[in-house]
């Protein structure tokens, strides 16, 4: 018995003649303006400095104003940014306050962060402090503006698409079809 060895299979392939002549003047400035974004690219990642890191400073409940170093940062929640330190890939954070409107206030609070770090720390409102409710109270309307804040950032985004659709584009230029949905509210 004889055996034939496998044959290797082929497939059919078409081969393209590859131009050897000079690019067209708009083929040599796309070239020219892709080297230039590389090389703009390649500068800017080499210069970055290093972002540091970021902390989001909380409470509980809501509504507290935060303190850095007895400078009000802001009402929570509240982000900050850490720069880096020369030399270390740890930032410790200064020592930070939450003051509630009733007047309680939080321990001092601080944190070693690490470069790079995007982290979320909650400060606690003391249980034995009085006039918790005040704070409750407090706590229930910045939520509620919160949410509204939201959903107004919300609607505006929705408002920014449909008026970049090309519907949109089409009405505004006058060129769209009178009585069709109005996009561009």
């Amino acid at each position: 018995m004889t055996s034939n060895p496998p044959q290797p299979m082929t497939l059919p392939m078409t081969f393209a003649r590859r131009s050897t002549a000079a690019p067209s003047r708009a083929g040599r400035a796309f070239l020219a303006a892709l080297a230039a974004t590389a090389a703009l690219a390649a500068i800017g990642g080499c210069a970055s400095e290093p972002r540091g890191a970021l902390l989001t400073y909380e409470t509980t409940p809501l509504g507290a104003t935060v303190y850095e170093n007895g400078v009000a940062l802001g009402v929570a929640p509240v982000t900050k940014a850490y720069p880096p330190v020369a030399g270390s890939a740890d930032i410790r954070t200064p020592d930070v306050t939450a003051v509630w409107p009733s007047g309680a206030k939080s321990q001092p609070f601080f944190t070693i962060l690490h470069v790079g770090d995007d982290r979320v720390a909650t400060l606690v409102r003391p249980i034995n402090a009085p006039n918790l409710a005040m704070d409750q109270a407090n706590a229930d309307k910045v939520a509620a503006s919160n949410a509204a804040d939201a959903q107004r950032r919300k609607d505006d985004a929705m408002r920014d698409l449909a008026r970049m659709s090309g519907r949109c584009q089409a009405q505004m230029s006058g060129t769209g079809v009178k009585g069709a949905i109005d996009d561009c509210k």
